[in-house]
C-alpha cells in the first residue's frame, strides 16, 4: 500500500512541475475588453492589446483571445518584439501559444539590426527563433538583396538559407544559385548548388565565376570554391579541383587538375598550381606544368573531283583565270562551252589541271555522275554552295605538347613585345665603354690583387688645332663628262639581286601597336613533343604574334632521323604546320639512316635555316664555315666512302628523313675517298654531340598526368644498416632510358657517358659506337712525384 501511495505522489508532483512550465499569454495592456461568441465559443474581443509571453511581445490593433486554446488572432499593425533588435510586422497574425508558433501574412516585415526580410506570409517560431516562408522573399542586408522562393531565417545565428530561384545582388557582382547559406553579421554566402557569379563591371572581359560548392565574402569580394569552378574572363577560363579568387586584388589560384586555356590566342595550359593576376594578364602554371598548342597536320578527308577548286593566295596573283568559268553551268551532250580553250595549265588545290589532256569522253562522264547524283536536268549545283562541307571529324589534328618546371603567360600589346625582346636581346651585350667600377677597401685585404696599369689617354686628338690650321686645297673644276651609258640589267638580274639570301630570310609581322599577343615562357627543363618533331632545352619562349617557338640554353630538336643543336633555335609555325627553324650560331645536325648507327651524316655552321614541307624536315641552308661530312651509299647500300667538305654556304636536301644530296654555294673544297684514308678524327666534326637518350619517345613520356597506369611511386627510404653518403638517396635509377625504347630508330651510346679508354684523344666529343677504333695510347701520369735528386756536394 505503501508503495501505491508513493507512486501517486510522485506522479502528482511531476504533473504540478509540468503544469508550472506551461506558458501561458498574458494580457498586459488594452483600450476595451469585451465578451463574444464566435461560432458557439466564448472569446475576448480586445482594442489596441499588448500581450507578452516569456520573451515575446506582442501588440495589434484587435484581438480575438481563445482562453482555452492559449490562442489569439491579431488584425492591423501587428506587431513582434524579441529583445532589442528583433521586429516583425505584419496585417494579420495567428498565434498559438501552447506552439508558439507566429503564422504572419500580409506585408510581412522582419528587422534584424541592419538586416530587413520581407514576404507576404511567414511562419515564425518565437521560442526557436526561425522564421521560414514558401512563396517568395527578399532579404536586405546593406548594400545586399536576396531573393528566393523559399527561404529560412535564424535570428539567434543570423543565418538564412535561400532554396529555389536564389538571386544575391552585390554593388559589384550577381550571384545566380539554387541553394545558398547567407549570414546577415559577416555578409558571407555559402552555396551547395550550381552557382554562377558575374561581375557587374562594364566590358567583354568581365569575371565570371562558377562552382558548385564554396563560399563569397561580399565584404571582402573573395572566393573560395571547392567543387567544379570555372573562372572565365572574355575567352580565357582557369579551372581547377580548387579555386580561390581576390576580386578587388585580381588575384586567383587554381590547384589540382588546373587548366587554363585561351580560346583566342589557341593556348593551353595544365598542371597541378596556378596563379593569375588580373592587372596584367599574367598566369603561372607550377608542379607538372605543361602546355598544348594545337597543329592540324593535314586533311584525311576525301575531296570531291567536282568541288569547286579553290586558289591558294598566291596563286591568285600570278594568274587570271575566273574559277567560275571551270565550274559548267550549262551541258549540251556532256561537252562544257564555258571552259575557256586557251587555258593549258592551271594548278588548283596542289591538283594539275591540264585542259587539253582532258578528253572529251571524261568530260561527258564526270558530267553525266554528276547529274545523275543531283537528278537535275540542266543546272549543276552552284559552286558557293553551302552542302560540300568539310568533315571535321576526319582531320587529322597534331598537337604541340610543352613542359617546363614553370609556365608563364600573359597578354600584350605588339609594341611592349618588341620592347621586351629588344630588352631581352640588349641584356646578352656587354658594353665595353662603361669603366669598371673602382674597388674600395673596408677592411685591410689580406692578399693585394694584382692589377695591370693603365695607359693615359692621348689628349691631343682632342685639339684637332692644335698645330694651327691646315691649309686649304685649291679648288679645280672638273671638266662636264659625257653621260656614261645605263647598262641593260635583265629581269632575272633584278630579281636575284633584290632576293635576300634564304638564310636570313625575315617575314614582316602586319600588326600594329596595340595589337593584343599572347606569350608564353618556360623555364627549367623545357621538353617538346609532337608525333613527327621532339625537343629539350633549359628554357623556351613562344610568341603568338609569330607563331615562333623560341629555345634557348642547349637546346636540342630531333626529327625523323635527324638530331640539331644550336646555342639558340627557333621555330616557327604557318597556318598551323611546322613551317621554318633558325639555328645559331654553333649550328650543328646529325643524321642517321634507318639502323646505321655508325656512320653519322654532319652538317655544321654558324647559322642554318631549314623549311618543312608537310610536317618534315625538307631542305636546310647552312651559312658561315659550313662543313659536312656525309657517307655515300653503293648499290648494296654498304657505306665504302666518306665525302668531308667545307665552304662558306651549303645546301643540304633531305627526302623522308634521309639525306638526299648536297649543294656547295660558293668556294667549296672536297675531300672524298675510301674509309681507310680517313682517320677517326676526321670522320667528326668539332662539335659534334649524339644524345639519343635524351628524346622524349611519348607524350607520357614527359607529361606522366597523362598516363592513366602511372602511379607516382613513394620515395625511397635510405637502409636501415650501413652508412650512405649525405644527400645521396637509396634505389634504382629510374631516369636512365632504355635504347630499346625510341620507336623506328637503333641509335648508338650517348657520347655524354663516356666511358675512358673508348675514344680516341681529340679535341671534339665522339660517339662512343664507332667501330674498329685504334687504341688509345696512354702515356706516363706527369702528375706523379719523382724522387728529388741531391746536390753534388
Amino acid at each position: 500500500m505503501i508503495k501505491y501511495v508513493l507512486t501517486f505522489l510522485l506522479l502528482m508532483a511531476v504533473t504540478t512541475v509540468m503544469a508550472q512550465k506551461k506558458s501561458v499569454i498574458n494580457l498586459i495592456s488594452s483600450e476595451s475588453v469585451q465578451g463574444v461568441k464566435i461560432n458557439g465559443v466564448d472569446v475576448l474581443k480586445v482594442y489596441k492589446a499588448t500581450f507578452q509571453q516569456d520573451y515575446s511581445t506582442l501588440q495589434s490593433d484587435s484581438a480575438y483571445i481563445h482562453q482555452k486554446e492559449n490562442t489569439f488572432d491579431a488584425f492591423g499593425h501587428v506587431v513582434i518584439i524579441q529583445g532589442d533588435t528583433l521586429h516583425i510586422y505584419s496585417d494579420i497574425l495567428n498565434y498559438n501559444g501552447n506552439t508558439k508558433v507566429a503564422i504572419l501574412t500580409n506585408n510581412v516585415k522582419m528587422v534584424d539590426k541592419d538586416a530587413t526580410l520581407t514576404t507576404n506570409h511567414l511562419t515564425y517560431n518565437t521560442a526557436t527563433r526561425i522564421g521560414t516562408y514558401t512563396d517568395g522573399g527578399k532579404l536586405v542586408n546593406k548594400d545586399n538583396t536576396l531573393t528566393s522562393k523559399n527561404g529560412y531565417y535564424f535570428a539567434q545565428s543570423r543565418d538564412s538559407y535561400f532554396r529555389y530561384d536564389v538571386r544575391l545582388v552585390t554593388p559589384d557582382a550577381l550571384i545566380l544559385t539554387d541553394t545558398m547559406r547567407y549570414n546577415t553579421g559577416s555578409r558571407i554566402a555559402y552555396f551547395y548548388g550550381p552557382t554562377n557569379i558575374y561581375g557587374k563591371k562594364k566590358g567583354k572581359d568581365n569575371d565570371t565565376l562558377y562552382t558548385e560548392n564554396g563560399t563569397y565574402n561580399t565584404v571582402t569580394e573573395q572566393a573560395f570554391f571547392g567543387k567544379k569552378n570555372l573562372y572565365r574572363q572574355g575567352t580565357k577560363t582557369l579551372k581547377g579541383d580548387s579555386l580561390f579568387y581576390d576580386r578587388k586584388k585580381g588575384l586567383g589560384r587554381a590547384v589540382k587538375n588546373v587548366t587554363f586555356n585561351d580560346n583566342e590566342q589557341k593556348m593551353t595550359l595544365k598542371g597541378d598550381l596556378a596563379n593569375y593576376y588580373k592587372a596584367n594578364e599574367l598566369t603561372v602554371v607550377t608542379e607538372n606544368a605543361y602546355a598544348v598548342i594545337v597543329t592540324e597536320e593535314k586533311d584525311t578527308t576525301k575531296k570531291d573531283s567536282l568541288a569547286k577548286p579553290v586558289l591558294k593566295s598566291n596563286e591568285s596573283k600570278k594568274t587570271t583565270v575566273d574559277t567560275a568559268k571551270l565550274i559548267p553551268v550549262k551541258t549540251v551532250a556532256g561537252v562544257n562551252k564555258s571552259e575557256p580553250q586557251s587555258v593549258n595549265k592551271v594548278r588548283l588545290q596542289d591538283i594539275t589541271i591540264t585542259a587539253k589532256s582532258q578528253s572529251k569522253n571524261n568530260r561527258d562522264s564526270t558530267a553525266n555522275a554528276h547529274i545523275k547524283q543531283k537528278k537535275t536536268d540542266s543546272k549543276l549545283r552552284p559552286a558557293d554552295s553551302d552542302a560540300i562541307k568539310k568533315d571535321t571529324a576526319k582531320i587529322k589534328r597534331d598537337s604541340i605538347y610543352l613542359t617546363a618546371d614553370t609556365l608563364e603567360t600573359r597578354i600584350l600589346t605588339y609594341k611592349d613585345l618588341k620592347d621586351l625582346l629588344e630588352a631581352r636581346r640588349l641584356a646578352n651585350i656587354i658594353d665595353t665603354n662603361k669603366r669598371a667600377p673602382s674597388i674600395v677597401y673596408k677592411k685591410a685585404p689580406k692578399y693585394i690583387d694584382l692589377s695591370s696599369p693603365r695607359l693615359h689617354l692621348d689628349t691631343i686628338s682632342f685639339h684637332r688645332e692644335y698645330f694651327g690650321r691646315a691649309k686649304p686645297k685649291p679648288v679645280t673644276k672638273k671638266k662636264a663628262e659625257a653621260p656614261a651609258k645605263v647598262k641593260k640589267i635583265s629581269k632575272q638580274d633584278s630579281i636575284k639581286n633584290s632576293l635576300p639570301d634564304s638564310a636570313y630570310l625575315q617575314k614582316k609581322i602586319g600588326l600594329s601597336d596595340t595589337s593584343r599577343i599572347r606569350i608564353l615562357s618556360a623555364y627549367h627543363h623545357v621538353k617538346i613533343f609532337k608525333s613527327d618533331l621532339q625537343g629539350k632545352s633549359d628554357s623556351a619562349f613562344y610568341s603568338n604574334s609569330d607563331s615562333t617557338i623560341r629555345l634557348f640554353v642547349h637546346p636540342l630538336i630531333w626529327t625523323q632521323g635527324s638530331q640539331l643543336s644550336g646555342d639558340t633555335i627557333y621555330l616557327q609555325m604557318k597556318n598551323k604546320k611546322l613551317d621554318n627553324m633558325d639555328l645559331f650560331p654553333n649550328a650543328f645536325i646529325v643524321n642517321i639512316e634507318k639502323k646505321d648507327s655508325v656512320h653519322f651524316n654532319q652538317s655544321a655552321g654558324k647559322k642554318m635555316r631549314g623549311f618543312f614541307k608537310d610536317g618534315k624536315l625538307e631542305r636546310m641552308y647552312i651559312v658561315g664555315n659550313a662543313e659536312s661530312i656525309s657517307f655515300p651509299r653503293d648499290s648494296n647500300n654498304k657505306v665504302t666512302e666518306m665525302h668531308r667538305s667545307l665552304s662558306s654556304r651549303i645546301r643540304v636536301n633531305f627526302r623522308d628523313g634521309k639525306l638526299a644530296g648536297l649543294t656547295f654555294l660558293s668556294k667549296p673544297e672536297h675531300r672524298y675517298g675510301p674509309l681507310d684514308k680517313f682517320t677517326e678524327d676526321d670522320k667528326v666534326l668539332k662539335g659534334f654531340i649524339w644524345k639519343p637518350k635524351e628524346r622524349p619517345v611519348s607524350k607520357e613520356s614527359i607529361i606522366p598526368s597523362l598516363d592513366k597506369n602511372y602511379h607516382p611511386k613513394p620515395k625511397a627510404k635510405p637502409p636501415a644498416t650501413g652508412k650512405t653518403l649525405p644527400g645521396v638517396k637509396a634505389g634504382k635509377d629510374t631516369g636512365a632510358v632504355k635504347p630499346g625504347n625510341i620507336p623506328a630508330i637503333k641509335t648508338g651510346k650517348d657520347t655524354s657517358v663516356a666511358k675512358p679508354g673508348t675514344l680516341p684523344v681529340i679535341k671534339a666529343a665522339k660517339d662512343s659506337t664507332l667501330k674498329n677504333q685504334p687504341p688509345v695510347k696512354t702515356g706516363k701520369d706527369s702528375t706523379a712525384k719523382k724522387p728529388v735528386a741531391k746536390p753534388v756536394q
